[in-house]
């Protein structure tokens, strides 16, 4: 049996997070793949850098832990498209936290997929990679992607009830953004990201 944690511990991990990294962070978007580990120097190029609120997630609830306030960058450092972030200390050098970013894909179904099944089929799976979060009616909770071919989307858990065909299935980057495309000087604002501390 996997280890369990109670809600109250999932929770304690999630706030560990700012309270370790601390007030005045850094986010950076970077052109690339994140580095193998946080503590890996930076990769590619940084595209937008925002100095986040003193108080930048809200307290954890059920393992979720939402960003609260304005996460903004006036105007982009750079052009390029953003591939990962790199969530740093007031003084912007030491990472603890990274990820993937970039816009979701929004895919409907073209078969029925049965219970216990992990495989979904679609007509395309254009600009699905492995590793991006997955959610739809069937899914199961912290789904990923292992495997993508040109029509069928593998996904790390096997959904009890199944995945009914047409049905609309949302593939998400750890942290979300309307468009990975950054121009100078560019308005870039981060609308959505949440820290979500599995079970197990």
């Amino acid at each position: 049996m996997a280890m369990q944690f109670s809600v109250l511990v999932r929770n304690g991990r999630a706030n560990a997070i700012e309270t370790v990294i601390g007030a005045t962070a850094i986010l950076r978007l970077r052109t690339g793949a994140p580095p193998a580990t946080c503590a890996t120097a930076d990769s590619g190029t940084a595209l937008a850098t925002m100095n986040l609120p003193v108080d930048y997630f809200t307290a954890a609830s059920a393992g979720s832990m939402p960003k609260l306030g304005t996460w903004q960058d006036a105007a982009a450092d750079a052009a390029g498209t953003a591939a990962h972030f790199r969530l740093y200390d007031s003084g912007g050098t030491v990472c603890g936290l990274q990820g993937t970013c970039g816009q979701s894909v929004i895919l409907a179904t073209s078969a029925l997929t049965a219970a216990n099944g992990n495989v979904l089929t679609f007509t395309a799976t254009t600009g699905v990679i492995v590793g991006l979060n997955v959610s739809g009616v069937g899914v199961p909770a912290d789904a990923t992607v292992v495997a993508v071919s040109a029509t069928t989307v593998t996904l790390s858990h096997t959904s009890t009830a199944g995945v009914a065909s047409a049905a609309s299935i949302t593939f998400a980057y750890d942290l979300p953004i309307d468009n990975a495309v950054i121009a100078l000087n560019q308005l870039v604002t981060v609308n959505t990201f949440t820290i979500n501390e599995a079970n197990a």
